[in-house]
């Protein structure tokens, strides 16, 4: 349940919207050490220049960085004729967007109000509850005998992954940026592409053990610094994807340096020199998939090529 309520903007009818919808005034005060449960809902178009709590001065800034704290609900009002706002509202991974239209009616009210959340995990354990008991008696579940059966056989991802790797082969992760593209345009959430190659001593040597022993250590690292739902293939030789669903690019960046520095900490066969290549959408310029992975390419090319980039190169010019 909702522990503190704050309204940051001056729209009076947001405020009673608010009001409405939790059953309680929130407050108009700092926004400031925000814990599990405390709720803000913040205007786009307030003059927020001045207010210490607002990270960047803008709703969006201060939206990424509240959204740092776990359990912290962050709802941002636009302007109902502005769109733009509504996307970058979803980009900064708010909770939900309000519109104020010029007539003060508010929308996207349904969004707003506390929930009980003990009512929703007593309904989920009682489903998962029911599963389990069908799974411990397959003969008697039609279900849980389909899910033996499947466990007992080769595993269909099994035969999309790299013998050397046991990442994703290629052609699977071109797949996956297929699928993650158009559920990132479609619900409007980031979408981000690390592009890493471990070198050019890595690339000379030839297929055999040692090869795949030097590609089974680093992929090692990779699958410890990356998420479950992160997408992690081999595109080329010695040079990988990672596919990064919801990660704006500052997460980006900051896997792909730890990327770097994981690496350069552990010796291996042939000297390792990774470089990468971040790309995040939405960008100005990128409309589809192939456009992604192009600008992936040339932002990894610069870091391979010019040493002040550090490794990590975020724009290709």
């Amino acid at each position: 349940m909702t522990q503190r309520l704050f309204h940051v903007g001056s729209s009076p009818a947001i405020r009673a919207a608010i009001t409405k919808a939790f059953g309680k005034e929130p407050s108009a005060g700092l926004a400031v050490g925000l814990g599990q449960g405390d709720v803000v809902v913040v205007e786009a178009f307030a003059d927020l220049s001045t207010r210490e709590d607002i990270t960047g001065g803008n709703a969006f800034s201060a939206c990424r960085a509240w959204k740092q704290t776990r359990g912290v609900a962050v709802y941002i009002v636009v302007r109902a004729e502005d769109p733009t706002g509504v996307l970058m509202a979803r980009f900064v991974l708010a909770d939900g967007v309000v519109r104020l239209d010029q007539k003060g009616a508010v929308e996207g009210l349904e969004h707003l109000g506390p929930r009980d959340r003990s009512k929703t995990h007593k309904n989920i354990d009682t489903l998962l509850e029911r599963y389990g008991q069908a799974l411990a008696n397959a003969d008697q579940s039609e279900l849980a005998g389909r899910v033996r059966e499947w466990e007992g056989s080769d595993s269909f991802l099994h035969r999309l992954q790299d013998p050397e790797t046991g990442l994703f082969d290629g052609p699977y992760t071109a797949l996956k940026l297929d699928e993650e593209w158009k559920r990132a345009q479609r619900f409007h959430l980031p979408l981000s592409i690390v592009l890493l190659d471990i070198g050019p001593a890595a690339a000379a040597m030839k297929q055999g053990p040692d090869r795949a022993v030097l590609l089974a250590e680093v992929a090692s690292v990779f699958l410890n610094e990356c998420r479950d739902i992160d997408v992690l293939g081999r595109f080329t030789t010695t040079t990988f994807l990672f596919l990064l669903p919801g990660t704006p690019p500052l997460g980006a960046q900051a896997l792909a340096r730890r990327l770097i520095q994981s690496l350069s900490d552990r010796s291996f066969a042939v000297p390792v020199r990774p470089a990468c290549g971040v790309v995040s959408v939405p960008m100005a310029g990128i409309s589809d998939r192939r456009q992604f992975l192009v600008v992936a390419e040339e932002c990894l090319r610069r870091a391979v090529d010019e040493p002040a980039t550090g490794g990590v190169a975020v724009a290709w010019e």
